[in-house]
Order: structure tokens, then sequence, then C-alpha cells
């Protein structure tokens, strides 16, 4: 095998979906021998439970705090020396960076050192842009993306729907490729057991998951049954200003934020239904775990991610995003008609398969052992 040292270039790596699949990417190629470097800050090395052989962590630490610049953009340019330093530590020609975030920092740095490198885009970015809070801003960033995109060696999507959007600016089209999460380590064997009557929500508490018409459609939909709660886990910049919604509706005794979880088995284990009201995915980890546990799934048409899990509706109910009235009726729709939700959830679980580990893992190898031979 030509590929000897594989960098995990993520500046600013969040605890959620995404630490899982670096986790299970890393053991992967750890264990066949390729050295691994991750470059990152907040999480450390102990905390994602990587092995020792064959592993080394390059931490992140910003010493001066820049309040011009946003936290990622801060983040990726202390990231640089790192980035540096961590071509040092093997011999460059059988190693390839896979930038998990920060991609024209990545790509800039590691064409003048004349390093390989795959881009990794993990959302869909047209929706990114237009939902954006600064919209000029996004726009530049946009173009500026596509521009220096093209000059990487391979880009990677975890999404059909993300190369769709991406191969409308890539030049060469074959450079770009998808490769579901390496998210899923196990797949679930469900016992029968008594349910409540919660809807479950997962994600962190941004502008991106659209928490906001999730609860104002709860609010329309417990109206017609009571009985029901929501409990959404996670935790962001928007917590207080949710929070004063809940407050607003009166509905402190029916929807429960419970900050960030680290075990989340008993909730997905006990709740009837999930429900999620992105703007915008790259894929959706949380969608998996979900169908793992055969929950039926309530979910906005996306234009990447949810479809692709929920098999375009047939494991699932799409909602029109931003639409409470619309949420409130497949809610309605969901619990009415149980056992046929069950038996869409069971549906899509059939094709779980695509994002389990072992399948994944062996293709992520693959394919950065193909650009290191480029």
């Amino acid at each position: 095998m030509n590929l000897k040292h594989a960098i995990f270039f993520y500046p600013s790596m969040e605890r959620g979906g995404v630490t899982v699949n670096i986790k299970h990417l890393i053991n992967y190629l750890t264990n066949n021998n390729i050295k691994v470097t991750l470059i990152s800050s907040k999480i450390d090395k102990k905390g994602l439970g990587f092995q020792k052989k064959n592993f080394i962590f390059l931490r992140v630490n910003p010493f001066l705090k820049l309040f011009f610049l946003p936290y990622r953009w801060l983040i990726a340019f202390y990231s640089i020396k790192n980035l540096i330093k961590s071509f040092s530590l093997y011999k460059k020609e059988n190693t390839v960076v896979l930038s998990m975030q920060s991609s024209m920092v990545a790509i800039i740095i590691c064409k003048f050192y004349g390093i390989k490198v795959v881009a990794r885009n993990s959302e869909d970015p047209l929706s990114s842009t237009v939902y954006a809070d600064n919209y000029f801003l996004a726009f530049i960033v946009f173009i500026m993306r596509f521009f220096i995109y093209n000059f990487a060696n391979g880009i990677l999507t975890n999404s059909l729907g993300s190369k769709k959007s991406l191969e409308l600016f890539i030049l060469n089209k074959n450079k770009v490729k998808t490769i579901y999460n390496p998210y899923l380590l196990k797949i679930k064997k469900i016992k029968k057991i008594k349910k409540k009557n919660i809807i479950l929500s997962v994600g962190r508490l941004c502008k991106q998951k659209d928490f906001e018409t999730l609860i104002l459609g709860f609010s329309i939909f417990i109206k017609k049954f009571p009985d029901y709660k929501l409990v959404i886990l996670g935790d962001g910049p928007d917590k207080i200003k949710l929070e004063n919604l809940i407050k607003n509706l009166k509905l402190e005794k029916k929807i429960f934020l419970k900050g960030w979880i680290k075990n989340t088995e008993k909730y997905f284990s006990s709740a009837k239904v999930f429900a999620l009201t992105s703007l915008y995915e790259g894929l959706g980890n949380v969608y998996i775990d979900a169908i793992n546990f055969e929950i039926p799934c309530v979910y906005t048409n996306c234009k990447s991610g949810p479809d692709e899990i929920l098999l375009n509706g047939k494991g699932g109910y799409k909602v029109k995003i931003r639409d409470k009235h619309d949420l409130n009726f497949k809610l309605e729709k969901c619990v009415l008609n149980y056992k046929l939700s069950q038996d869409k959830a069971r549906q899509a679980k059939k094709k779980i398969g695509r994002f389990y580990y072992r399948t994944t893992c062996p293709r992520y190898l693959n394919y950065l052992e193909e650009i290191s031979l480029k």
C-alpha cells in the first residue's frame, strides 16, 4: 500500500455525529497500519477514545483572540502551523490530507508544500449559503470556496444531494465522489417495548436546525394530542431564544430542552416519534440513529441528506421547510397511522447498512490510497 500517513484537518471539531464518524474512521485506518495525525481544538485525544498505536494528536491552541474574526476562522488561522508541522512527520509522497473543515486553508497550504489534499464537504453548499445569517459574507465565501476547491486532488461528499450541488461548480466532475459517513457501529435488534408519548428531536440548537418551527408545529399538534411531550437533546447558541419561545407559548411542562446528552439510547428506545425540521443537512446522522431504533421519522425536505436515508418519503413523513402547519399535519398522520409509520421506519432500516462503518471505512481507505497514487 502506497498510503502511509493520513492527516485529518478539522480545526474546530464539535461534539456530535461528526466526532463519531472521525473516531470510527481513524481507528479503522490505524488498525490497517496507516499512521494518522488529527489536527483539532476543543476535543481531546482521551475524550475521543483513540488508540495510541499509529496516532498523533496536534491540538490547536489560539493564544490570542481576534474578536473581528469568527471563531472558526480564528481556529483555522492558528491551525496552519500544526498542518505544516504534520508534513515533516513522514515522507510527503506517502501523505494525504483529508480536510473535514476550513478546506480552503488546507488546499492552499497543501498545494504550496506539494501535499495531496482531499476536501470533504459535509453540507449542501447552496442551501447553507441561502440560509446564512450574513448573506454577503456567505456569498463571498461561496465564490472563494469553489474557485479554490478546483485545486484539490479530490472532493468527498457525504450525500448524493451535496455531490449534485458541488458538481455545478467543479470543472472536473470526476473529482467529486460520495462516500457515506462511517457512523453506525452496530445494527440493533429491537425488542418490543412500550413506547412513551414522546416526540424526540436531537441536534445543535442553531439556525440550521430550525427548532423554532418544530416548537411552533408541536404547539398546534398538542391541542389535539395533549398527552404528548416534545424532548429536544442538544445545546447551542439558540438555547435562550428557544427557552423564551417555550415560555411565551406556556409549554414549559410539555417541551423539554435537555442539553447535550452523551448517551442517548434511553431516549431513542422510549420515544414514539422522531422529528427534526432542519433548513439543510449534509446527511443527518441522527436520522440513522432513529431508524436504527425503528422510530418513525418526520423530517423536512432538505435538498440533501434526510431524503436519502428515508428513501424519498417511503421511510418517513416529509415536511415543507419552515411550515409549522405541514409539520402538524404530518405529526398527526404519523401517530394516527402508527402501525404504517413503524412499517416505514423498518423499510428504511433495510437500507441502513450503507452507513455501517465496516461498509464505509474500507471505501475511505481505498479512496485515500487512490489519491496517494495520483
